[in-house]
This record gives structure tokens, C-alpha cells and sequence, in this order.
């Protein structure tokens, strides 16, 4: 791995002045955060976390006594989101990353893939006016969205009720998948529980980044219209060949692509697929990797010049 000197130089300042680089919520440890180098980009890594205690009443509904019974339970709302900062590389590759990573930590604004920087730019500028600049502000407005608001009581007349002993829980985090010169995949994937929900739901998905023209890739940048129908098979066949002896996966006919974009990786491309999508929860989230050597003749022009593919 080639690193540049502007890189290792901010690495060996960080290490001589214990910079920990991490930001934190309110309850969020003090453990330093981790750098993740590669050829193009240095991320410093960025976590908020936070919780909140408040009691709740556990009412029987099944009594035929009026009111119902209850008891009185404390729970614990969790938040912890672990995100990136781009510190060092080609400063437009880092304020249009920066930019969106922002916009990903957002509860309301989101871009769709195709993207461009300037779309990037305009919908970060709302952020901007909310004073969510950056990264951690971000996600402190997520966070106030996923514990619980109300004021700590003692009254049980002003208590949520509930049907079992239950708190809201959210995780999630960012991680760099795959980067050379031209391209950035990144994992996004988390966990959400609402609290009385029958169980939380898991998501994972790649999204990878245009960095020689600034721009998130969509479905149609990485992969041509005409070669999908053989494509689709070729994924099917790999979800079979992967998950498919105990029945798990859905008929073929039923299997489509991924609600979510295709992601680039050094093997292949990722196909993700979220829970429910293609079987029953159990399953988790399959993926099917296709190799470059098979996936070739379905690729775009312009992928296939960013991959170095002739």
C-alpha cells in the first residue's frame, strides 16, 4: 500500500501529540480513535454515543381486571453510531466525502445515488443552516431521535406504556470497504430496535464513490441495461450455490436485484441484500460477489476505465 507523505505525516503528528481525533457524546468513551490509511484518502474515525434511563409501566393487557395491572420498570434507550471524517487527501475529494458522510449521519436529508458533487453540495448546505457541519452534529440529531425525549417521571399516570419490558437501541457505523486512486467503497450497516417491536431490524450496504469525477455511483454507472438479464442469473446462481440447500431463498422468478445499489470491491461486485428481500428474516443479509472476470462484459464503459479493466 502506497501511502502519500502528507499522509504519514499527519499519522506521526497525531501518534506525538496523543490527538485521540474521536468525537464523542455525552456518553461516549474516551478510547482514541482509529485511523484507517489508504492510497487516496485518511479517515479519523468519529463516534457519538449517548443513553437514557426512565421508567415505563408494564401493563398487563390480558387482565380482565379495570384498570389493568402494572408494574414499574427502568429501561435504557442506547445510541452509538461510529461514522468517518475524511483528515487528509485531494481537498475537493475531502470536502465532497466529508460532505456526504454528513448528509449520511443526518435523520432527514438523503441523497440517492446518481450524485454528483454539486447535488452533494446543495443538499449539504441545508444541514449547514441547521448548524449540522460536520459529522458529529449530525449524528447528535439522529441521536435525539432515537432515545427517548420525555422528562424523567415518577408518575405513572404520565408514564409510557408498554406490553414487556423494552428500551429503543440503535447502532451503526461506516467503514471503508475498498479505495484505490479513482474509486471508495464504503459499508454502511447498523442495527435498529424500536422499543415493543417483535425484534430489531439489521441493514448493510456498500456505496461506492466516483472519486476521479466526484460523483456516487447508482445502478446504472456500474452496470450496462443489456447485460442485466444474464447478470440476474449469475447472482441467482451464486445466492443458490451460497444459501440455497436449505431452501431458504425464495423461488428464483421471485429474486430481483437489490433494493440497494451494487458496491465495487477488490474481488468483484457486491450485491446486497436486506432482510425479508429474497427469504425469511432468518437468513440475514445474503450477498452475491461476482468476480470482475465474469461480471466484465456487464460493466459500464466508464467503470470499467476506473477499474483499470481493458
Amino acid at each position: 500500500m502506497n501511502v502519500t507523505w502528507s499522509a504519514l505525516l499527519l499519522l506521526m503528528a497525531m501518534a506525538c501529540t496523543g490527538n485521540k481525533g474521536a468525537a464523542t457524546g455525552e456518553a461516549a468513551s474516551d478510547d482514541s480513535a482509529a485511523i484507517q490509511v489508504s492510497d487516496t484518502l485518511v479517515f479519523e474515525q468519529v463516534d457519538y454515543k449517548d443513553s437514557v434511563e426512565y421508567k415505563v409501566k408494564i401493563v398487563d393487557y390480558s387482565s380482565d381486571e379495570d384498570p389493568a395491572p402494572y408494574e414499574i420498570a427502568t429501561v435504557k434507550d442506547y445510541f452509538a453510531a461510529s461514522s468517518l471524517k475524511a483528515v487528509a487527501g485531494k481537498p475537493e475529494v475531502v470536502e465532497f466525502i466529508n460532505q456526504w458522510l454528513t448528509i449520511d449521519a443526518d435523520p432527514i436529508e438523503h441523497v440517492e445515488a446518481p450524485a454528483t458533487a454539486a447535488q452533494v453540495a446543495e443538499v449539504y448546505a441545508k444541514l449547514k443552516e441547521r448548524g449540522e457541519a460536520d459529522v458529529r452534529s449530525a449524528l447528535s440529531a439522529r441521536c435525539a431521535g432515537h432515545v427517548n425525549a420525555a422528562l424523567p417521571t415518577d408518575d405513572p399516570d404520565e408514564m409510557d406504556e408498554m406490553a414487556f419490558e423494552s428500551a429503543n437501541d440503535y447502532e451503526s457505523s461506516i467503514e471503508v470497504r475498498w479505495q484505490t486512486e479513482n474509486l471508495l467503497t464504503l459499508w454502511d450497516s447498523g442495527y435498529d430496535y424500536n422499543a415493543g417491536a417483535a425484534h430489531g431490524m439489521p441493514w448493510g450496504f456498500g456505496r461506492t464513490f466516483d472519486l476521479k469525477n466526484l460523483r456516487v455511483l447508482a445502478m446504472d454507472d456500474i452496470i450496462t441495461k443489456a447485460g442485466r438479464p444474464a447478470l440476474l442469473k449469475m447472482i441467482i446462481a451464486a445466492l443458490q450455490d451460497e444459501y440455497g440447500e436449505d431452501g431458504m431463498l425464495n423461488e428464483p422468478e421471485d429474486i430481483d436485484f437489490p433494493d440497494t445499489d451494487p458496491s465495487l470491491m477488490a474481488e468483484g461486485v457486491a450485491f446486497d441484500y436486506g432482510p425479508y428481500e429474497i427469504g425469511p428474516y432468518a437468513i440475514g443479509m445474503p450477498q452475491a460477489l461476482i468476480p470482475y472476470d465474469k461480471i466484465k462484459p456487464y460493466l459500464t464503459p466508464e467503470v470499467k476505465e476506473l477499474l483499470g479493466l481493458k
